[in-house]
């Protein structure tokens, strides 16, 4: 899973794989392994509730997930992140389908058939992991097909619209 969290000393992007954990704020990275800090996580099924996990250290981490912020309390200190929505623009990308980055479910069309985007416009945000993902025009376009609806579950790698590329007309 991959979070990108908004704090008060700017992003920090957190992949988690199994029990590796990467932590980058800026060009700082820090990797470790949860078994190595973690003793005991005592999780409720209801995921809006208070959760806890027990350090190897004794303390205990509690979090709380309220919308798309955690707050978390540790040794007294209590800590906040917004989760932030990622953006997959396609950088350098000239193919004029719009894939889908990651299975998930489409949560919103930001745009209609025929109207026109100027690079880095929102195209539709795909919800994938509980988070959501702006998926951005990679050049001035101009819609030319939406090939999925409000809801719609996608894979990765499925078309979700096509583009006409528009900057070449204005010479």
């Amino acid at each position: 899973m991959d979070y990108l969290f908004e704090t008060k000393n700017g992003l920090v992007s957190v992949y988690v794989s199994g029990s590796s954990v990467r932590v980058r704020m800026g060009t700082n990275s820090n990797s470790f392994q949860l078994e190595d800090l973690i003793k005991m996580e005592h999780r409720s099924l209801d995921t809006n509730s208070l959760q806890s996990v027990t350090m190897k250290d004794g303390s205990v981490l509690k979090y709380l997930k309220v919308r798309n912020e955690i707050f978390f309390h540790w040794k007294g200190e209590i800590w906040s992140g917004k989760l932030a929505e990622r953006s997959y623009e396609g950088a350098g990308q000239t193919s004029p389908e719009i894939k889908s980055p990651m299975p998930g479910k489409v949560v919103q069309i930001s745009t209609e058939v025929g109207k026109e985007h100027k690079q880095g416009e929102t195209l539709l945000i795909l919800e994938a992991m509980k988070m959501e993902n702006a998926v951005k025009a990679p050049y001035p376009c101009r819609v030319e097909e939406i090939r999925k609806l409000q809801g719609d579950l996608v894979q990765q790698d499925e078309v979700l619209i096509i583009l006409h590329r528009i900057d070449s007309e204005k010479t």
